[in-house]
């Protein structure tokens, strides 16, 4: 009985760690964005890890107008090149627990370049990145939400 017991208890033990596992893992996922003024959906980003880094890219974009958008005001190597496929977010490095930090995020409407932050939820269904300058008091939030 007792080793029923504690197997039960190791099983469960096990299948807790690897869920909260698999919610700290930002690598291979989708997120959808939402624009900040209007609350429509606007992008899908996915995410993943090179090297212990997250970096994220636009996978589709929702208005079919903003669709075939360049980011004219970037700079670099991103000057011109089509929003959409776009790698806007690179360098996040985990920082223990659901964050990650010293990134950096590409606002594709303006070209500007912004230091960030992300917070996974304790559930892992939202994400969210506050881009800012200076100090992360200076800056904005948006949360995405997890698409499975």
């Amino acid at each position: 009985m007792n080793r029923i017991i504690s197997g039960l208890l190791a099983v469960g033990v096990t299948t807790l760690l690897s869920t909260a596992a698999l919610a700290a893992s930002l690598s291979d996922t989708k997120w959808q964005t939402v624009d900040d003024k209007t609350g429509e959906k606007k992008a899908i980003v996915l995410l993943s890890e090179n090297s212990g880094q997250i970096s994220g890219k636009i996978v589709k974009i929702f208005d079919p107008a903003d669709a075939k958008e360049m980011c004219t005001l970037c700079s670099g190597s991103l000057k011109d090149q089509p929003v959409l496929g776009l790698k806007f977010l690179t360098g996040f490095k985990t920082s223990g627990g659901n964050v990650w930090t010293d990134g950096t995020v590409i606002d594709p409407e303006n070209g500007k370049t912004y230091s960030g932050k992300m917070t996974l939820s304790d559930n892992g269904q939202s994400l969210e990145l506050r881009g800012y300058v200076g100090l992360p008091m200076f800056g904005r939030t948006q949360t995405w939400s997890r698409i499975k």
